[in-house]
């Protein structure tokens, strides 16, 4: 056996980049914390991991083009996808009897194609769910039409990344298991380029133009990483015209709420018992009582496209009308990590105070990109 050139520049920067990015993936999509591992706030680093999200599916786009494109080892002429072959393989695995493959063989093959495809599909489905459940990136057009089928395409995007996880985690047991048992050399090979094999070296050189294009496309996902999280910005609110008697009668006791928050007959069951307000009598005159009734059912939340909304009407679901905004189980879930002492502070005071850390509250928007948790005790 001879030391022969087998996988070239293009195909060993795409593979460790690949590792990277899924791992970035996995990572900022806080998989972790089905394990009891909290890394990171899913909601603070979503544009980042739609970020390498798709800087995986630009690589993996740049394998099917190198794999017509590229040298021997590359091409997809060169996996063994035969049925047969593989399942010989696996006999072999099983009965621990080393085999000769100089690229790919049956199992790395079949994963290759299948990482290729399940990759493709969870990226694709990541920036459709990401544009129909946020309102953000280049699918926000589905926002409007298609976001009560946010939490099916979420489950379908969760299903194909696990998939996508299952094949990667078999694609490495097998690795380890040619490099422990057999001393194959793979991992090695996937730096170097070179593998002993008894097979003619075969020239890895391609034509100019198709190089440049090659080392140009390989890089290019450092430019999702960089540049496209910073461009995935909140969208803005439509900002509401609201009555200065909502202000002035609603508003000097408390935050002026958002109509977008409560359901319509939220805000009805609240305006009919006024002199029973959560314990304290707020009747007022029947004039400006009808004017914030009018306003507040006109813009309830099943009015509103704004995401908070949404999620809060689909947290209530078939259960009666909440009565405060801090009983809907959207809410609490968002706020449960928030301690206690937090709502304490001078500068916020209640759990109430939306605009304590929402900046744009008064309009309705509550984006995580928007909220800013004072420090001041």
């Amino acid at each position: 056996m001879k030391k022969i050139n087998v996988w070239d520049i293009q195909t060993r920067i795409f593979h460790w980049s690949l590792v990277i990015f899924v791992l970035s993936t996995v990572v900022t999509a806080d998989i972790l914390s089905f394990f009891g591992i909290d890394l990171v706030n899913k909601d603070s680093w979503l544009a980042f991991h739609i970020g390498t999200g798709v800087a995986v599916a630009i690589l993996l786009l740049f394998r099917i083009f190198w794999g017509f494109s590229g040298p021997h080892y590359s091409r997809f002429s060169s996996l063994h996808l035969s049925l047969a072959e593989l399942f010989s393989y696996i006999k072999a695995v099983i009965k621990n009897e080393k085999t000769n493959y100089t690229g790919h063989n049956p199992a790395a093959s079949w994963s290759a194609l299948g990482i290729i495809t399940l990759g493709l599909l969870a990226a694709l489905t990541g920036v459709i769910v990401f544009g129909i459940d946020e309102g953000r990136g280049i699918s926000r057009f589905l926002y409007l039409g298609f976001y009560v089928y946010a939490d099916q395409l979420k489950l379908l995007h969760l299903a194909l990344s696990y998939l996508l996880l299952g094949v990667v985690i078999g694609h490495v047991c097998g690795v380890l298991n040619e490099t422990i048992r057999h001393k194959t050399g793979i991992i090695p090979a996937m730096f170097t380029g070179t593998k002993l094999s008894d097979e003619t070296d075969k020239p890895i050189h391609t034509a100019t133009p198709v190089r440049l294009i090659s080392y140009l496309w390989i890089i290019s996902p450092l430019a999702a990483i960089l540049f496209l999280p910073s461009s995935l910005e909140t969208k803005q609110p439509v900002k509401l015209s609201i009555p200065q008697i909502y202000l002035k009668e609603c508003g000097s006791c408390h935050m002026a709420f958002p109509p977008n928050l409560l359901p319509a007959e939220s805000w009805k069951n609240m305006m009919s018992s006024l002199n029973d307000h959560f314990g304290d009598d707020a009747s007022i005159n029947d004039t400006a009582k009808k004017e914030i009734e009018v306003f507040l059912v006109t813009y309830a939340a099943e009015t509103s496209h704004e995401e908070a909304s949404i999620k809060l009407l689909r947290s209530i679901k078939n259960e009666n009308p909440p009565a405060r905004i801090t009983e809907i189980p959207y809410w609490k879930e968002k706020h449960k990590p928030i301690n206690l002492e937090i709502y304490q502070r001078s500068s916020i005071k209640s759990r109430i105070n939306c605009v304590a850390c929402h900046k744009l509250a008064e309009y309705g928007s509550f984006e995580d990109n928007d909220i800013r948790i004072p420090k001041k005790i």
